[in-house]
């Protein structure tokens, strides 16, 4: 059901992202990209829509038949983060579209600096509403840190989400600087049931049992029912690109 509902529901990320990403990489067109934590295949198929040869990774089997689904020519490989199945120095670009905080550390960052090439990029970036301050989403946040023990988002900054590379396990097989940090902005309009639906797909909500999962979501609609009657949401948005390159 995660798998549906996470297909049906997640939003795309702005191309805006992936301009920026360009201008740190350089064109996409042609190049191998790993796309790591892929899911139904989201950022994959955007990283393909600019000619990338795109390669989805996941350890979620159901994620990738939906990823298949969508595009059936799509290269889908079931496999863990700490253990790449590529070879070193193969890979143009590794991406992470909203996974990199699943990742262990720094396992699967001395994977990433295996696999790419002399002058090769990683690249992770996160879709997150940032209305902070507003009543609405304030009283909501409430709500999930009262009851979503695995619910940490409120209070990350962007700066957290960022990994350190200087790891001597990571140094040892690549060496990875920093090379760059965009915050774009942008504004999601969404209705009220997609907006449940996607918070359905959330590993917070997921893990709580089903009774308490049910009351949480039921407060949750209540507080988007009474910011947007009409059922139509306008949330500002805020997608964080990090990029680091490995040395020639």
């Amino acid at each position: 059901m995660a798998a549906s509902e996470y297909d049906t529901a997640r939003p795309s990320y702005p191309e805006a992202v992936f301009d920026e990403l360009e201008a740190r990489t350089g064109p996409l067109a042609g190049r191998l990209v790993l796309d790591w934590g892929a899911g139904t295949g989201i950022s994959a198929r955007q990283l393909a829509s600019r000619g990338a040869r795109v390669v989805l990774l996941d350890i979620g089997e159901e994620m990738l038949r939906r990823a298949r689904a969508r595009d059936p020519r799509a290269a889908c490989v079931l496999a863990h983060g700490s253990h790449m199945p590529a070879r070193p120095g193969s890979a143009d670009l590794t991406t992470f579209g909203q996974s990199f905080h699943w990742f262990e550390r720094p396992a699967a960052m001395a994977e990433i600096a295996r696999v790419l090439r002399p002058g090769g990029f990683w690249a992770a970036w996160w879709n997150r509403p940032q209305a902070r301050g507003a009543d609405w989403f304030e009283r909501y946040q409430d709500v999930l840190l009262a009851h979503c023990p695995g619910y940490t988002w409120r209070d990350k900054e962007d700066a957290d989400l960022a990994p350190d590379w200087s790891d001597p396990a990571v140094r040892q097989a690549g060496h990875l600087e920093p090379a760059g940090v965009v915050a774009v902005r942008w504004t999601r309009q969404v209705t009220a049931a997609q907006w449940t639906t996607d918070e359905r797909s959330k590993s917070y909500i997921i893990s709580l049992e089903p009774g308490l999962r049910e009351d949480v979501l039921g407060q949750l609609a209540a507080i988007v029912r009474g910011q947007f009657p009409d059922g139509q949401l306008v949330v500002p948005y805020i997608t964080t690109l990090l990029v680091a390159r490995k040395a020639d």
